[in-house]
């Protein structure tokens, strides 16, 4: 067996991006604005077009610059678990992501993002997630209590979810528990770093999105770093006193800059991601109410008005219906990476430093693995059928290999404590004035926020 190559940033992380991709297939698109359109409204959709095309590998032309896109699980394997040290997170995330979570698990590779990783093996610990579970519990509860005022009304539900996630992340992550002036300030930067990242003009004009949400970015990092001192004293359990406590291989705390960068980026990752898996979750409820009253059912069986840590493994079908909203509409829809050297995939010749851009919805619905993949059926995980299982990464929505989603658990464990204390309190009716739109970009939703009539049960 060849020895893994060794890997130094200066070796790859200075060097521009590859432009050059005359020898893989495909198209330029339109003139000026290449595939921008088409792939930021619909990369899926985009993709089996280009796949009836062109085969698993072929050329994306995007403002940022060119790139391939790379289908199907055989490739996804090869890619996230990136055996021979072949593909950069670091530089796939570099265009957008390092200028408001610059330093974050994301952006850096190999040895690098091993060592940052340690940052949190105590904060996704099973007795940190009893906790978590338990605080969690307690904020839903006081949220759906004051929910019963919009019984009744139609309301947009996505923003509904999203400020509750931001509650939950100011007291959960940062141990923010009072409600008011500070925690709305520190919300309202978070969005503006997040719409930040979809940023047209990459000019940091006064007033433009880039500069909100620069400025919002630069606020969250001096709103973490000033609390780490006292974080590090005492044993409160919130995720950033116990990243604050971490210490490293050498018996050192990490530092304020390291713990800044990592913490706001967890906050970012984890929010959005469950914002959108608890929104879509919604729409197809409302489609399948057969998928609906069973999830109910389940819930009722359990006989207790919430979910503790221990429980969360009785709710058996609700993570099969979790698993199959990640298949359908995915929350991360792209996931990049860089080439460090060159490669070959699926037969084509890939120069060193090209931007690979996956795309794991599009596996998620390839007919050679899933029973009708446009139907929502929950019952294709249950464990007669497990068309999951038959691939490594025919089902791949929290990434693989060493960038796995680190707080997976976390987002399950979310997702479940509120739709098990939501469906035994309310019902609910979906109220589109039309057939919504599916957006995939910025944020996965329905484009008319998930317009719902509440009803208490």
């Amino acid at each position: 067996m060849a020895a893994t190559p060794v890997t130094n940033y200066d070796d790859y992380i200075h060097e521009p991006n590859n432009q050059d991709l005359s020898g893989i297939p495909g198209d330029e698109g339109l003139p000026l604005i290449g595939h921008t359109l088409q792939f930021y409204k619909d990369p899926f959709e985009w993709s089996q077009k280009q796949y009836a095309k062109y085969g698993p590998v072929c050329r994306v032309n995007l403002p940022s610059g060119k790139g391939i896109v790379a289908l199907g699980p055989d490739l996804m394997q090869r890619i996230y678990l990136d055996p021979d040290r072949e593909f950069s997170s670091k530089m796939g995330f570099m265009d957008r992501v390092a200028k408001f979570f610059p330093g974050s698990l994301i952006m850096e590779d190999f040895e690098h993002h091993k060592a940052q990783r340690r940052i949190f093996q105590t904060a996704f610990k099973s007795d940190a997630l009893k906790n978590y579970t338990r605080d969690i519990n307690a904020i839903y509860q006081r949220a759906l209590t004051e929910w019963e005022s919009h019984t009744g009304q139609t309301v947009p539900f996505f923003f509904l979810i999203k400020n509750l996630l931001l509650e939950v992340a100011a007291e959960i992550f940062i141990g923010e528990s009072e409600r008011g002036e500070r925690v709305e300030r520190l919300n309202q930067a978070f969005i503006d770093a997040l719409n930040g990242m979809m940023y047209l003009v990459p000019y940091r004009l006064p007033g433009t999105v880039l500069d909100k949400g620069l400025k919002g970015s630069e606020y969250l990092q001096q709103f973490v770093a000033s609390l780490i001192d006292d974080k590090r004293v005492g044993n409160r359990r919130d995720m950033l006193s116990l990243i604050c406590r971490e210490k490293d291989e050498d018996g050192n705390y990490f530092s304020d800059e390291a713990i800044v960068n990592q913490i706001i980026f967890l906050l970012f990752a984890a929010h959005d991601t469950t914002t959108a898996a608890i929104t879509h979750t919604m729409y197809y409820l409302a489609r399948n109410p057969d998928v609906k009253e069973k999830l109910y059912r389940e819930c009722l069986s359990v006989g207790k008005p919430t979910l503790d840590y221990e429980d969360l493994a009785s709710v058996p079908y609700m993570e099969q219906v979790f698993f199959e909203v990640q298949r359908v509409r995915t929350s991360t829809p792209l996931v990049p990476r860089r080439t460090i050297r060159d490669v070959e995939l699926a037969g084509i010749k890939v120069p060193a430093h090209t931007m690979v851009y996956t795309v794991p919805r599009f596996t998620h619905f390839m007919d050679e693995y899933w029973t009708e993949p446009h139907r929502f059926d929950p019952d294709r995980f249950s464990p007669e059928r497990a068309e999951h299982k038959q691939h490594p990464f025919v089902f791949h929505p929290f990434g693989g290999g060493a960038h796995k989603c680190i707080g997976m658990h976390f987002s399950q464990m979310e997702y479940k404590c509120f739709l098990y204390q939501f469906l035994l309190k309310y019902d609910f009716v979906a109220k589109h004035t039309k057939e919504p739109f599916m957006q995939t970009l910025p944020l996965p939703k329905p484009t008319d926020d998930m317009p719902v009539e509440l009803l208490i049960r």
